[in-house]
């Protein structure tokens, strides 16, 4: 059976998604779809990606159109090159990550429709609700685009099948939905070697494109009070940030200045491969989403959780998560509020594990049978299934 996802997601501005995306490729391939994938390239190139159910490895990539620094250029051309593949190859079914509605949005999925009524269209909601994150924002394109997103996304019922949503199981715009759990490809990342006693200084490590919805001003908040206890024999804590971006990131300087923790917080510019790698090498703790209730999220399953369980590094988070209950006891779960992080209490965890042999490992093979994205999106499987049987009795 075969599948087309479509993203447009700029992968200079969202790292991280562009490894979900390629992973959620690899858990159809692994579940028996045969999936092509449109997206942007690192240029913002409209690219055509095949990829071979016998092989780790991409089988061939093909430009389906030239970059452009205009946004709407940029949208129109990813969803003409998705018509035009769709009419020379028809898939069993689509898979789409939303962009926001707009009206191209609308006319792409209406030609779609009409040109193949019969083929599956399913629409990822990465984030739901997500309105919340759109409340006291100042620009105008992020207003214009929220205000176009809300008049047209009542339309989007009319074309797509099915909604795919991470930990929610309502209807969204009207669109019946298949809750999943964020998964991975625990192979794209390095498992970090066994720390055994925790040494005079501990390193935290947080990797995000960082927004206040992560929270991290509450480490930076419990740094400021650590360091004002009085205290000979206290280790010392560095929190490394890694992806921070401004504006926000001015902010969090800030608070690190008024904070005066400057000596035990490293600010990193994005880094992906070897160079991340290396710096989680030497880190005891890694730290989640801590402000999903900013936006109103109890139950979040976000990528990062994953990816530190799959590196070996135990971490913290605010939430409820449902691949980690609370017995699993590799991971922290603090409040869920805009208190302080408690900077002893972490301590405390880490020396803790540090007294268990193969706590990596055994984060690892947590991760393989459980995290992984043929594992997640057996429900997708599932609908996708059903409809086909459905249509070739009919």
């Amino acid at each position: 059976m075969k599948g087309l996802y479509v993203s447009n997601v700029d992968p200079q501005n969202s790292i991280g998604y562009k490894f979900k995306i390629s992973g959620q490729v690899k858990g159809f391939r692994d579940l028996g779809y045969d999936v092509d994938l449109i997206c942007f390239d690192d240029s913002s190139q409209v690219l055509l990606t095949y990829f071979d159910r016998q092989s780790e490895q991409t089988l061939k990539s093909r430009v389906l159109a030239a970059p452009s620094s205009n946004l709407l250029k940029r949208r129109l051309n990813l969803l003409k090159a998705a018509i035009s593949h769709i009419s020379i190859a028809p898939p069993d079914f689509l898979y789409l990550r939303y962009p926001r509605s707009e009206p191209l949005y609308l006319i792409f999925l209406a030609r779609v429709r009409k040109l193949f009524p019969s083929l599956i269209i399913l629409c990822e909601f990465p984030t739901y609700p997500y309105d919340k994150e759109y409340e006291g924002v100042s620009g105008i394109k992020d207003r214009f685009i929220f205000f176009v997103d809300k008049i047209t996304r009542r339309f989007l019922k009319q074309f797509i099948d099915r909604a795919v949503s991470i930990n929610y199981e309502l209807p969204i715009f009207g669109i019946d939905t298949i809750s999943i759990d964020n998964g991975i490809d625990v192979s794209s990342y390095l498992l970090i070697p066994e720390s055994s006693d925790v040494s005079d200084v501990i390193n935290i490590i947080g990797v995000a494109n960082v927004s206040l919805w992560h929270g991290y001003d509450r480490v930076i908040k419990g740094l400021g009070e650590y360091y004002r206890q009085d205290s000979d024999s206290r280790p010392k804590v560095i929190f490394h940030i890694v992806g921070a971006r401004l504006p926000y990131l001015d902010e969090l300087r800030e608070l690190v200045s008024q904070e005066n923790v400057i000596h035990s917080v490293v600010f990193h510019e994005p880094r992906q491969g070897k160079s991340l790698d290396s710096l989680f090498m030497n880190c005891h703790l890694a730290v989640g989403v801590l402000g999903g209730h900013r936006k109103g999220m109890e139950t979040m399953s976000p990528l990062k959780n994953r990816e530190y369980c799959a590196r070996g590094i135990p971490f913290i988070f605010s939430h409820v998560d449902p691949d980690f209950p609370e017995d699993f006891k590799y991971c922290l779960r603090t409040t869920s509020d805009e208190s302080p992080v408690s900077i002893q209490n972490l301590i405390s965890f880490i020396s803790q594990l540090s007294r268990e042999d193969g706590v990596a490992s055994k984060m690892r093979d947590y991760a393989h049978s459980s995290l992984e994205w043929a594992v997640k999106l057996k429900p997708v499987q599932a609908y996708i299934d059903d409809q086909v049987k459905k249509l070739s009795c009919g």
